[in-house]
């Protein structure tokens, strides 16, 4: 039963001093443990080496679901970096409001253009919610996810965001927006956006169903990267060097391999 279902949850949906408690507990002590282990395969820990551990960098991270658990920029945030935080969960952007009071950070569905589109959904702090259709075929083949809700919410696209907060150099982007990635990818201007690592999850769909589109080449093909691969615990990194005139990006991508072997 996920927490969501609670009596507590349901009372901090009701009475205000009931829902601050609920907060404060999400972030400090039901998830405690990830003080100290951040991301969800060391993954933060990789990243920070390429900065050399600098003290004054700022982070864009779309789809953070946590401010703590499983999140890639909090470790940057503990060494005094600041950003902005995207997500489509309302619950998810009230938790970083707490936690990470001085960064910016923002409820909403990223995609490819401004409009709605079904939000596919298991709880409201789900790391499992998306608009993307075709990664709920994944969901339903690995978590058995067959029975998941669906409402129409508004979508944004990144550069409106970006815009609006006068956003024109980041450090260090986090895309993990379940299945979107790709979409939102091919709306950016790396001419006008200036970034130095951008780290991207890609599920490898073809492990659980050759009926599940797969975006993984599509990136390689459409963006030409040089790849080196790395292999870390359960986990299969990519590193991509995009050279242009007059920076270079490093994107990390990184996906899913669940304990086989690769």
């Amino acid at each position: 039963m996920p927490f969501t279902d609670s009596l507590f949850f349901k009372w901090s949906k009701t009475y205000p001093i009931v829902k601050n408690i609920f907060l404060y507990y999400n972030i400090y002590i039901r998830n405690f443990k990830f003080f100290f282990n951040n991301s969800q395969f060391g993954e933060d820990k990789k990243i920070i080496k390429l900065f050399k551990e600098e003290k004054n960098g700022t982070y864009l991270d779309l789809g953070c679901f946590h401010p703590i658990r499983q999140n890639n920029t909090y470790l940057f945030y503990k060494l005094g970096w600041k950003g902005i935080n995207v997500d489509l969960n309302p619950l998810t952007i009230e938790l970083f409001n707490i936690a990470r009071p001085n960064d910016i950070n923002i409820c909403a569905a990223i995609s490819g253009k401004k409009g709605s589109k079904y939000l596919f959904f298991d709880h409201e702090l789900s790391s499992i919610n998306t608009i993307s259709k075709n990664h709920t075929l994944l969901l339903k083949e690995a978590y058995n996810k067959s029975n998941l809700k669906k409402k129409r919410i508004k979508t944004d696209t990144l550069n409106n965001i970006l815009k609006k907060n006068r956003i024109n150099k980041v450090d260090f982007m986090n895309i993990d927006i379940e299945g979107n990635e790709l979409e939102v990818l091919k709306t950016m201007n790396f001419n006008k956006l200036d970034i130095k690592v951008i780290c991207i999850e890609i599920v490898n769909y073809e492990f659980y169903s050759n009926k599940i589109k797969n975006n993984k080449n599509i990136i390689n093909k459409s963006f030409k990267f040089q790849m080196v691969v790395i292999f870390f615990k359960n986990c299969k990194y990519f590193f991509f060097i995009s050279f242009n005139i007059f920076r270079v990006n490093i994107i990390i991508h990184y996906f899913y391999t669940y304990n086989f072997n690769i």
